[in-house]
């Protein structure tokens, strides 16, 4: 700086050029990559992921007391934690019979407003993680009808997860009603 300043407001000029000649680049801006978190589960030789937030328990299928007069998919009640839970199996409730139970079915339990639920499934595999740009809202042509109206969309990575939808499902009439008529 120099000590011949005519006024203030030139060392303050002279001042800001040298802190510039001087100063670091600032980091790049680093960009948040949104993501999507699920459970992955099996059903009928399909991969499924349903959000992480519409699961509150995934357990080994319990023992369940049937009910009378209700459709083949309504397995019965089972006391969950002092809780009384509807047993659905999921894969009978959109048309594919199981021929038996296997070690590796579970519930997931879910819960939507007031009610609570637990659905059988073929196989938990547990958490999945997506950026949110590998979600398609492309339904594959393939995947089976019954399914359709509960699946919103796909993510893929090293494989397909089709994204069901738990809001959907309990909102469905043929689901809210599961006594026979």
């Amino acid at each position: 700086m120099s000590t011949a300043h005519t006024s203030p407001f030139e060392a303050l000029v002279e001042l800001d050029a040298r802190i510039s000649q001087n100063a670091f680049e600032p980091p790049e801006k680093q960009t948040r990559v949104e993501s999507w978190n699920g459970v992955g589960f099996t059903l009928n030789d399909q991969q499924f992921a349903v959000q992480i937030g519409e699961v509150t328990e995934i357990l080994p299928v319990p023992s369940t007391t049937p009910l009378p007069g209700v459709h083949p998919w309504a397995k019965g009640v089972s006391n969950v934690r002092g809780r009384l839970l509807p047993i659905i199996d999921l894969g009978e409730f959109l048309g594919k019979t199981r021929d038996n139970r296997e070690s590796a079915n579970r519930i997931m339990i879910v819960e939507q407003g007031e009610l609570s639920v637990g659905l059988i499934v073929d196989e938990v595999q547990g958490m999945v993680h997506f950026s949110t740009s590998q979600f398609s809202d492309a339904v594959p042509d393939q995947l089976f009808d019954e399914v359709k109206p509960f699946t919103v969309g796909q993510y893929h990575q090293d494989k397909d997860y089709l994204v069901f939808n738990t809001q959907l499902l309990v909102n469905d009439s043929r689901f809210l009603k599961a006594a026979k008529e």
